[in-house]
């Protein structure tokens, strides 16, 4: 009987059958669909790497432009923010005894270049006017005021961010989408 039992498996009855162990495919299906419906819930949640580096970027220039203003209001210096849309970065220069600015490495300013997928997608300046392209300039001036500015950001997934820097006191207001820029009061 034990020859029986080892060569026909069927007849060792069902505790043998429970013991081997495994998982039928009703369980592995209930599984995987828990494991879906939890990533469901849970990736809409997730924080987008995008939207974070474009606010990571905004906060960055309005530190430097508050930081310029403050500057140069203490060192009685013209500082200049140059916005570069084609090779997106941004840079500051001072202006020299040749009345020509050149560019300067500050502390806290120095050349930043953006992430790759966020631009300075244009910017609106008081002494400039609407640019899209090319390069724009905030200036930054000892009595303690600044060019009237509207900067706008944008990244791959479409967000965009307006920096608006009052020209009388150098706040910089950092609001989401784009915001028309307003004739100063």
């Amino acid at each position: 009987m034990t020859r029986a039992l080892l060569r026909f498996p069927s007849l060792r009855g069902a505790s043998s059958v429970t013991a081997r162990g495994g998982f039928t495919l009703i369980e592995m299906l209930v599984v995987v669909v828990i494991i879906g419906i939890m990533a469901g819930a849970l990736i809409p949640r997730l924080p987008d790497v995008t939207a974070s580096r474009l606010k990571s970027s905004a906060r960055r220039l309005a530190g430097t432009i508050t930081y310029l203003y403050e500057r140069s209001a203490a060192t009685q210096l013209v500082y200049r923010l140059t916005l570069d849309m084609d090779s997106n970065e941004f840079y500051v220069s001072l202006l020299n005894k040749d009345n020509q600015f050149e560019e300067t490495k500050l502390d806290f300013a120095s050349r930043t270049h953006l992430p790759d997928n966020v631009r300075v997608d244009s910017a609106n300046i008081s002494a400039q006017g609407a640019v899209s392209s090319g390069r724009a300039d905030i200036h930054f001036f000892p009595g303690g005021f600044t060019d009237q500015a509207y900067v706008y950001l944008k990244d791959s997934s479409g967000n965009e961010l307006t920096l608006d820097v009052h020209p009388l006191t150098g706040r910089v207001r950092i609001l989401e989408g784009r915001h028309a820029a307003r004739r100063a009061a």
